[in-house]
Parts: structure tokens; C-alpha cells; sequence
């Protein structure tokens, strides 16, 4: 493993930012810790940097401990939210600030500076002041001045928050496709899931300080372990029910009953889950906004609903309907396929997953 966390947990007074986590990172791997801000993912960054010293656990690099040292013993590289450029200095200088730190000579410092500024396609940039540079711009030079060092760990900690969308989104690719052509272990922070899944090989869904998820972008969303995570990670819809085993009728197997008289079919698989739900159990129902389609409204079991709004996306069109018992729901398809205003029934599409927890959740 290249790094390893191990029980770690951090307090602040009373409150407890940290608890009882446990996370490795292979060798290469681009990970992000997602969460709603004040989860405490930043405070495990700050303790894997050095910044914060742990209440308990341990830190391994590379099969070494390095939970005592300082952040300077450690080596890691560190873009913050802020970028923390010094404003006194250029870019040349900001970016061999960590050089000169660790004694190196002029002619290697050049040369890392200048390697690490074409990394980032700044090339020639090294002379200009950081005042001058766009807000895209200065993220990449606190990105290359933790590439400069030649880190053997990346940590960021929501570098891209304060960029337009647009160039939010091209930073993104630009990174992890650098990333991966240095073949540098990086650990990312954000609360934001659609960055998370652009970047990520595998992500760790935090919440009140504690891990609730850890896997790939494709398996947190088709099999979330619980109600937060399939609520956090992507949109869902989520209607209280009471599941139900039908021998005869309506084809058998189990289904989910609504108070508005509606019901949905259930796979196996959802309601013989590890949770062990039972016939008459309360659940909650969770589907995603794609899995759900427009229906006659007198269709057997459909959920009878009024079309509230709709808004064109391009490839989608997203629309949000009012459901009998005053659910809302959104329901994502082709343009125009209704009117607002128009009486819909509402069912999940044909292999549609339904997600069912317990209702206590």
C-alpha cells in the first residue's frame, strides 16, 4: 500500500471531527474524500500532511510510519483551497519555495522550476507576477509548486472550488490526466460528487467524521450501503412505503405500497438484501431520477402525479412532477414526452434498482 490511515481519530473540544477511520491508498491511485462540508474530510488531510497530530491511530507510507513526523520529514505535496501563493513573490520564486526549503542548488532548482511550470502549461511563466494570472492560472502554479518537490503523495484540498465552471471543469480532466502520467498517489477533497466522479478511481463518502463508503464512482452509485450515501452521491427520489410478499396476483414476488394507493415491483435482490427487510416492514424508497418513466395515469400500480416543471438539458430533459400525498419527484427523459400540467402515472423503468432501507434511517 502506499498509504495507509489506521483507526485515526481527531477531536476538537467536544466535537469530534475524526473517528475511528481507516482507508489505504494503492500505489497510483487517485482517491477523493467526499463529503458535506464540516464531515471532516479537510482534518484528515491536515493530518496525513502533518498539520494536525491525531488523537489515536496511525499513519504508513510505503511501509513506514509516519505519524510523529513533522510535515517537512514527511515530503508530501499540498495544493490548499486558497492556493497560498506568496503574493511578494513571482511565479519562479513561489514554485521554488520548496526547493530552496530543502537546500537544494540553483541549477537543480531552475530545473525543476521550469520542468514543473511546462507540467502545468505554463511554460515562460516563471518572470510574471501572481497578481497578473487569471484564477485558472494561479491554481496551476500551486499545483506546480507541489509537483516541484516531486512528492511521492499529493494532497489536495478543494483546489478547483474557486474556478468558473467551465474552467473547473477542464482543470479537472487536465489533472488527473497529469496525475496519472507522473504516477503520483493523490488524495482529493471535495464536497462536490460530480468532481469526485471526474476524478476519482475509487471514492470515500464521509459523514460526521466517519467513513461510510469507500469504492468506485460506479459502485457507490449503483449499490449505495446506505440512505445517506444514495441521497449524497447523485439525485434520488425518495418515497416512504411499506413493503410487502405477494403469492398471487399482480405476477407475485415482493412489492413497495404507497399511501396513495400505488405500488412498485420489487427484485429480488432489493428485497433480500443484507438488511433482511420483512413483509409489513416501513422502508424507504430510494430511485434514481433516470430509473423512473412517464406512464398512462390509470396504469396498474403507477403513481398517480401532475407535471409541475420542466427544464431542457440538452441530451435530457428533467422534469418534476407532484405526486399524490405530496411527494415530489423528479423524473428524467426524452424532450417534450409531456406537458406541465398534464395527469401522469409514474413507474420505474422495466430492470429499473429500487434502493430500500429501513425507514428508522
Amino acid at each position: 500500500m502506499a498509504l495507509e490511515l489506521r483507526g485515526l481519530a481527531k477531536r476538537f473540544g467536544d466535537v469530534a471531527a475524526v473517528r475511528d477511520l481507516t482507508l489505504e491508498l494503492e500505489p497510483g491511485e487517485f482517491v477523493t474524500l467526499l463529503g458535506p462540508s464540516g464531515c471532516g474530510k479537510t482534518t484528515v488531510l491536515r493530518l496525513i500532511a502533518g498539520f494536525e497530530t491525531p488523537d489515536a491511530g496511525r499513519l504508513i507510507f510505503d511501509g513506514r510510519e509516519v505519524t510523529s513526523l513533522s510535515p517537512q520529514r514527511r515530503r508530501f505535496g499540498m495544493v490548499f483551497q486558497n492556493y497560498a501563493l506568496f503574493p511578494h513573490l513571482n511565479v519562479y520564486e513561489n514554485v521554488a519555495f520548496g526547493l530552496r526549503a530543502r537546500r537544494m542548488r540553483g541549477p537543480e532548482i531552475r530545473s525543476r522550476v521550469e520542468r514543473a511550470l511546462e507540467r502545468v502549461d505554463l511554460p515562460g511563466f516563471g518572470p510574471r507576477a501572481v497578481q497578473e494570472l487569471s484564477g485558472g492560472q494561479q491554481q496551476r502554479v500551486a499545483l506546480a509548486r507541489a509537483l516541484a518537490i516531486e512528492p511521492p503523495l499529493l494532497l489536495l484540498d478543494e483546489p478547483l472550488s474557486n474556478l468558473d465552471a467551465a474552467l473547473r471543469q477542464r482543470t479537472r480532466a487536465e489533472l488527473r490526466a497529469l496525475v496519472k502520467a507522473l504516477g503520483i498517489t493523490a488524495l482529493f477533497v471535495t464536497h462536490d460528487q460530480e468532481e469526485a466522479f471526474d476524478l476519482s478511481d475509487r471514492i470515500a463518502v464521509m459523514r460526521a467524521g466517519e467513513l461510510r463508503q469507500v469504492g468506485t464512482p460506479e459502485a457507490l452509485y449503483h449499490q449505495p450501503v446506505d440512505q445517506f450515501v444514495a441521497g449524497f452521491v447523485g439525485r434520488a427520489n425518495t418515497l416512504p412505503g411499506v413493503l410487502e410478499r405477494v403469492v398471487n396476483g399482480r405476477g407475485g414476488g415482493w412489492i413497495a405500497c404507497f399511501a396513495s394507493g400505488a405500488w412498485w415491483r420489487v427484485p429480488e435482490v432489493e428485497a433480500g438484501g443484507p438488511r433482511r427487510l420483512e413483509p409489513g416492514r416501513r422502508v424507504a424508497v430510494l430511485v434514481r431520477p433516470e430509473a423512473l418513466a412517464f406512464v398512462s395515469a390509470e396504469t396498474d400500480g403507477a403513481l398517480p402525479a401532475v407535471v409541475a416543471d420542466r427544464r431542457f438539458h440538452g441530451a435530457v430533459t428533467t422534469y418534476q412532477v407532484e405526486a399524490d400525498g405530496g411527494a415530489t419527484l423528479v423524473v428524467t427523459g426524452e424532450a417534450r414526452s409531456v406537458e406541465v400540467g398534464e395527469r401522469v402515472g409514474v413507474a420505474p423503468r422495466p430492470g429499473a434498482r429500487l434502493h430500500l432501507y429501513p425507514a428508522e434511517e
